[in-house]
């Protein structure tokens, strides 16, 4: 009986704790309430109103002064990086038409006392060989301790390009003046021999700008036309090669001039170039190469303007050294390889913590399992990045291999262009294009192979 009792006791306890602590919290949140009913009202705002304002307040207004340079309208106070970009942009239609005086009027500090023929030189130093100015490609504004940057990126004719440096101080004084090449994103161009379609290579977050190049005459109006995959030299190179001081673009030039020979192509930027912060951090070679490549060749095969049937994979340099391992598992799908400046290399790569990123790419093998596919070299016998050896060696490699062509040319350097005399990396520097018969060559070599199995 006495346990019964006890029971009922620690219940009717607990009952009474509970109801006592429900009842404090509801009148903590009345008062609460109370609370923020009395504060709304004080702030003049009702439960169903966003805001409330006084008869007599008014819209802040913004004293401003008309700028000189781009007759915007700039604060009294300070420019912002929107009107610097602005001012930028007229000075550079200034110096683009040699009216460079203008500029420095606005100018201050040292600036302020350099010869405007001065500049006009250094800026024509900059642009000279550059083709036609097509315009403004992009502005930046960067800030620098005090100091405000404005680059302005020029694009002219052919995806060349120029910048122009504007440094202003704290005053949003123009202080700094700066000429300089760049390298540009390559656009897609027509011409009157060729259409050029933009086209995406890859996966998400990778997806790779391309273009496809297509002939608008074809060697037969009955066939669609072969298609070459052309793969730049450097893993950071964009879709054009672009090499060197002199924006040399030696993919570019080849796309286009096989389109004048009926052959279509496809290039496309490195994932290094177009992703140059991420991709560098997470991916290995299998990745920015090898697997970018390979999508290459099967967006080709996939293409409907094109001859899937015919294509063949184009690796320049340091790429071609690792085509063994582009071509391996697609090796049924591609016609033909064309090795441009390569070396008979074996590459292993081997990664202890992922074995599916371990690679090996070894030139045997196109004497031990790919002994049929059709192989293509060219060479320039002043290219000093992959001296004529190499080619020999090849030649002592592939003895007796059948479907083997070599092409040497003389006087052209690495990108085969014409070499200077020293056949140095100062040959960048000067401009130059793919000579046009080793672009013939290759695609009479390309149509060639299709005709002899027809």
């Amino acid at each position: 009986m006495k346990r019964y009792i006890l029971v009922a006791i620690v219940l009717f306890a607990a009952f009474f704790a509970i109801w006592f602590m429900v009842t404090k919290w509801e009148e903590k949140e009345l008062e609460q309430v109370n609370d923020t009913s009395e504060e709304r009202e004080i702030l003049g705002l009702s439960s169903g109103s966003g805001s409330a304002v006084s008869e007599d307040e008014s819209t802040p207004q913004i004293d401003t002064k008309s700028d000189t340079a781009t007759g915007s309208a700039v604060s009294e106070s300070a420019v912002t990086l929107t009107e610097l970009e602005q001012r930028s942009s007229t000075y550079t239609g200034y110096i683009t038409k040699g009216m460079t005086e203008k500029v420095l009027e606005d100018a201050s500090g040292s600036l302020k006392k350099s010869k405007a023929s001065d500049l006009d030189l250094s800026f024509e130093s900059v642009v000279s060989g550059l083709g036609k100015y097509i315009g403004i490609e992009s502005s930046k504004e960067e800030k620098n301790g005090s100091y405000k940057n404005v680059t302005v990126t020029l694009r002219y004719e052919g995806n060349d390009g120029a910048s122009i440096r504007y440094v202003y101080d704290e005053d949003s004084a123009l202080v700094g003046l700066w000429f300089d090449n760049t390298r540009l994103a390559a656009q897609a161009e027509s011409g009157s021999a060729y259409d050029e379609v933009p086209i995406k290579i890859g996966r998400t977050p990778y997806v790779l700008d391309g273009v496809l190049t297509l002939p608008l005459n074809r060697i037969d109006e009955k066939k669609k036309p072969p298609v070459v995959i052309l793969i730049s030299d450097k893993n950071d190179m964009d879709m054009d090669g672009t090499i060197g001081r002199a924006a040399n673009k030696p993919l570019r030039d080849v796309a286009h001039a096989l389109a004048t020979r009926g052959v279509a192509s496809i290039r496309y930027n490195k994932r290094l170039f177009q992703y140059p912060d991420t991709a560098r951090a997470n991916a290995g070679i299998r990745e920015y190469l090898i697997k970018d490549a390979g999508m290459a060749i099967d967006t080709a095969g996939f293409r409907n303007e094109i001859d899937t049937d015919a294509i063949y994979v184009l690796a320049w340099g340091e790429s071609a050294e690792y085509l063994p391992a582009i071509i391996e598992k697609r090796i049924r799908r591609i016609h033909g390889v064309v090795m441009v400046g390569a070396k008979p290399t074996k590459h292993e790569v081997i990664d202890y913590k992922d074995e599916a990123a371990a690679l090996s790419s070894d030139a045997k093998y196109f004497v031990s399992k790919a002994k049929s596919i059709h192989m293509c070299f060219l060479q320039g016998d002043k290219d000093f990045e992959t001296p004529t050896d190499n080619l020999e060696k090849w030649q002592s490699l592939l003895t007796g291999r059948v479907n083997t062509t070599f092409y040497t040319y003389k006087a052209l350097g690495h990108y085969l262009t014409m070499a200077g005399e020293k056949s140095d990396a100062s040959d960048y520097d000067v401009k130059g294009q793919v000579s046009s018969y080793v672009v013939s060559d290759l695609a009479n070599w390309c149509v060639s192979n299709m005709e002899k199995e027809e």
